[in-house]
């Protein structure tokens, strides 16, 4: 569980008064999430899932949740937010933006199987197809961030893991990023940020990493989730095959493309490993805090380069 900013029953009841969503109930919160905090709220007309964003700015929110709305408008599952009193996506609880969504049915996944990763295949191209009608604002330069990290913990490392880490840099600038096909992208599709109810998706969750960039790491970012156990290390060919067909069958990938795949799932590998390295670290304060075992994106990491 992280839970950067607490939140007392007082102070919930009160920001509940700008919505028309009824009286608290009760809240707690929520285990899953590690940069934002999170809490499951009843009301007296129903659940909801409140987050006061930790992650990003406030400047940044409107593009993130325009873009939820705007694949709720396209019929894609997401969890939409709730708009305000004054018709606004979100307010300020504790000096945190805070946004209320209503809770979905169904439940995140710890290990997916072919089914599951089929539908989340076929989920991600539908939403890479409808995001291609937006604006590319928010771009993230995956290759600098990952330059800029890299820098930062690099003299923390065993000689072996500068080693590796250098190099996978150096590999990262060689995709060509500015040529492929891009625009806003989830960012984040771990198992965990997909609500199932059994074999059906009842709905994407947690775009607070959502920022343009290409397809490719998107898809990248999803088949290294869905696919690589990291308890057992093992990635199973078997889950990537039907996630890929599957996506390839609503949005056909170009033959740079998948030229460049392998090497994207590096770069996802990679930028997993970095983002745990930084936060176990450089940890942030907070009251309850979870900070993910970099060891596994690694591992990943040195099993895509021996697979080549």
């Amino acid at each position: 569980m992280s839970i950067y900013t607490v939140v007392e029953h007082p102070q919930l009841e009160a920001y509940l008064e700008q919505y028309s969503m009824g009286s608290l109930v009760s809240f707690q919160g929520i285990e899953a999430g590690v940069e934002n905090t999170n809490y499951f709220v009843t009301t007296t007309s129903g659940e909801y899932v409140l987050t006061l964003v930790e992650s990003v700015t406030a400047e940044k929110l409107p593009f993130i949740l325009g873009y939820v709305a705007h694949l709720s408008e396209r019929n894609i599952a997401v969890a939409q937010p709730i708009l305000n009193r004054q018709g606004e996506l979100f307010g300020s609880l504790n000096e945190r933006p805070a946004v209320f969504m209503r809770r979905l049915k169904g439940a995140p996944l710890d290990i997916p199987n072919q089914v599951q990763c089929s539908v989340i295949g076929q989920t991600l191209a539908a939403s890479h197809q409808a995001s291609a009608e937006l604006a590319h604002d928010e771009y993230q330069h995956i290759y600098q961030w990952c330059s800029e990290v890299s820098a930062r913990v690099l003299p923390e490392l065993s000689d072996a893991d500068k080693h590796l880490l250098q190099e996978s840099v150096l590999a990262a600038g060689m995709i060509p990023w500015a040529h492929l096909p891009q625009g806003p992208i989830h960012a984040d599709l771990f198992p965990d940020n997909a609500l199932f109810d059994g074999d059906s998706l009842a709905g994407l969750i947690d775009f607070y990493h959502a920022c343009s960039a290409p397809y490719l790491y998107d898809l990248a970012v999803t088949l290294n989730a869905w696919c690589y156990d990291e308890q057992q290390q093992h990635y199973d060919t078997d889950k990537a095959s039907m996630l890929l067909n599957s996506y390839n069958t609503v949005r056909v990938l170009d033959d740079e493309e998948r030229q460049w795949l392998k090497a994207m799932q590096k770069v996802a590998a990679l930028r997993f490993w970095l983002s745990r390295l930084r936060d176990k670290l450089f940890p942030k304060d907070g009251e309850l805090i979870t900070v993910k075992d970099p060891n596994g994106k690694k591992q990943l990491l040195e099993h895509l380069i021996k697979d080549e």
